[in-house]
C-alpha cells in the first residue's frame, strides 16, 4: 500500500507506553476501545452500543431529537443526537477538537453510533479512516480517553503498531458494552463483576452499619437523614462521583432498595431517575403561579403549604389530587416507533399542557444510568441510632434500553409520583421543593432490562461458607 504523505504514519510506531502518556497529558483517567471492522470508516458510523445508557461514560452535550426516515419501513422516526466535545491527539501531545462529533442513536433498530468525528479537524487521522486508504482494515483500534470533565480524547491505532499489538496480547480486558477497559499501568486488572459480588457479600455479613457517606474529600462521615441507605452502601464500597457518570462500581450502578425484612425481601417501590419537565406551564410560568393553578392544600393539615403529587399514568385517566391526565404521545407500542416531537404530558381538563418531558429530555437523563445495575435490598432501624443492613439477594439488570423505558411507561409500569411542594405559600418568599420522580415496583425492574436475574452475591463470588 502507498503510504506516501501518510500523516498517521507516526501512529504505526507508537509504543503502548506512549499512548498512555499522550491521555494521562491530558487529564484521562480511562481508557476505553474498541476493535475496528471493515465497514467502520468515513462513510460509516462507528457502531458502539445499543442504547446511550451503554456510553454513560462518554460525557456528551444535551440530547436533540430529530425527524429521519425510517429504512425498515419508510415512515418518519425519530433519532436522538448528543454533541461530543471530542479531540484527536497528535505525536507531539497537542489535542485537536473535531467540532462536528456526536453521538447518534436509532431506538427503532436499536443502535447507537459515533459520527462526524473527522470533520472540521486539522488533525483528525483521516487516512486510517477513508475507504481510498486505510479505512477498510480490520484490526484498527479506536480508543477513548474519559475522566476530563466534559472532554474526550481519542486515538486510531493501525493494526500494524506495537502499541496495538500489546493491547491485543493483553486480552480479554474487562467489557464496557460493546467497548473494553483498557487499564492504565498503575490501575492493575480485575474481574469487575465478582469483585462487586465480593463487597456486597462482605457488606451483607457485617449486620447492621452504622449510616454514613463520604464527603467531598472522600472520608467517611455521618449520614443523618432518612434517605441515607443509598449513601451508606456508596460509602461502603468506597464510590465516590467520577464527574463524567453517575457514582458507580466498576461499571455497575448501585441502588439501595428499602425493603421491611432484607432477609425476606417484599416488593417495594424504587425512585428510578427524578427528570424536570422541559415544556408546559411548569416551564414557563413561576412555580407559585404553577402550584396555584395545579396545587392541593396539604393533607395532613400543614398550614400555608401547597403540595403536588400523586401517582400519574398514561393511561389517560384524570390523577385525583392534581386534576391532570398523563398521556405517552408520539409512541406505538405495538411498533416501538416514535417521533421526533414526542413527549410525555401531563394536561388539565381544558387539554392545556401543565408540565411535560420531550423524549430527548428523558432520553437525556437515562443515557447517564448504566447499562448494567444492582438493586440491594436495605432494611433501616432508627432506634437508638441509624443504622442500615443490606441483603445477598440482589437483583441485577443487564442491557438497559430506552425504548423498554417507554414500554415501561405506556404500560403503566413506570408511573411519575412526584414529591413537589411549596410552603410559606402566602409569605413573600415561599420555599419551593422540586421533586420530580419516576418510580416503578421493583417487580417490574426486569422489564427496563434486556436480561435480569436475582443472585445470591456470596454464592455469585464464591464466599458461601
Amino acid at each position: 500500500m502507498n503510504r506516501e504523505n501518510d500523516t498517521t504514519q507516526w501512529l504505526s510506531k507508537i509504543s503502548l507506553s506512549t499512548v498512555f502518556d499522550l491521555f494521562r497529558a491530558h487529564g484521562a483517567k480511562e481508557l476505553l476501545y474498541k476493535i475496528l471492522p471493515q465497514n467502520a470508516n468515513s462513510k460509516n458510523q462507528v457502531y458502539l452500543a445499543s442504547d446511550l445508557s451503554q456510553l454513560g461514560k462518554l460525557p456528551t452535550g444535551e440530547v436533540h431529537a430529530h425527524e429521519s426516515v425510517s429504512g425498515k419501513n419508510g415512515g418518519a422516526e425519530a433519532v436522538f443526537r448528543a454533541s461530543l466535545e471530542f479531540y484527536w491527539l497528535d505525536e507531539t501531545g497537542g489535542a485537536y477538537l473535531a467540532p462536528e462529533a456526536k453521538l447518534i442513536a436509532y431506538p427503532q433498530y436499536p443502535e447507537v453510533r459515533f459520527s462526524g468525528f473527522l470533520r472540521g479537524c486539522t488533525k483528525a487521522p483521516s487516512n486510517l479512516w477513508t475507504k481510498e486508504r486505510r479505512g477498510t482494515e480490520s484490526d484498527r483500534i479506536l480508543i477513548f480517553g474519559v475522566g476530563n470533565g466534559q472532554k474526550l480524547f481519542g486515538l486510531t491505532l493501525p493494526p500494524e503498531a506495537p502499541a496495538a499489538k500489546e493491547i491485543r496480547a493483553g486480552e480479554p480486558y474487562d467489557e464496557y458494552g460493546l467497548l473494553q477497559k483498557l487499564p492504565f499501568p498503575d490501575q492493575g486488572r480485575s474481574n469487575g463483576f465478582q469483585e462487586l459480588m465480593q463487597r456486597l457479600c462482605t457488606i451483607h455479613r457485617r449486620g447492621w452499619v452504622e449510616s454514613t457517606r463520604l464527603n467531598r474529600d472522600g472520608i467517611m462521615v455521618p449520614c443523618n437523614a432518612p434517605n441515607c441507605g443509598g449513601n451508606t452502601l456508596e460509602s461502603l464500597l468506597g464510590i465516590r462521583s467520577n464527574g463524567y457518570a453517575l457514582p458507580d462500581f466498576q461499571g455497575w450502578e448501585i441502588k439501595a432498595r428499602n425493603v421491611g425484612n432484607v432477609m425476606q425481601p417484599a416488593s417495594t417501590t424504587v425512585t428510578l431517575f427524578t427528570p424536570e419537565p422541559d415544556s408546559g406551564f411548569y416551564v414557563t410560568e413561576p412555580f407559585a403561579a404553577f402550584m396555584a393553578r395545579y396545587g392541593y392544600p396539604d393533607r395532613n393539615g400543614r398550614p400555608d403549604r401547597l403540595n403536588f403529587g400523586g401517582r400519574h399514568v398514561a393511561d389517560g385517566l384524570k390523577n385525583h389530587l392534581t386534576g391532570l391526565r398523563m398521556i405517552l404521545d408520539g409512541y406505538s407500542p405495538a411498533s416501538g416507533m416514535t417521533n421526533a416531537n414526542g413527549a410525555l404530558r401531563l394536561l388539565d381538563d381544558a387539554d392545556r399542557e401543565a408540565m411535560a418531558w420531550s423524549f430527548a429530555k428523558l432520553m437525556e437523563h437515562w443515557k447517564i444510568k448504566h447499562a448494567h445495575a444492582a438493586f440491594v435490598p436495605c432494611e433501616a432501624q432508627t432506634q437508638p441510632e441509624r443504622k442500615y443492613r443490606y441483603g445477598g439477594d440482589v437483583l441485577l439488570g443487564e442491557g438497559a434500553e430506552f425504548r423498554l423505558v417507554l414500554k415501561s411507561i405506556a404500560s403503566g409500569a413506570l408511573f411519575y409520583d412526584p414529591g413537589i411542594k411549596l410552603e410559606g405559600v402566602s409569605t413573600n418568599h415561599p420555599t419551593p421543593k422540586k421533586r420530580s420522580q419516576f418510580r416503578i415496583s421493583s417487580k417490574n425492574l426486569p422489564a427496563l432490562y434486556k436480561s435480569s436475574r436475582i443472585v445470591n452475591v456470596c454464592s455469585e463470588s464464591g464466599c458461601e461458607k
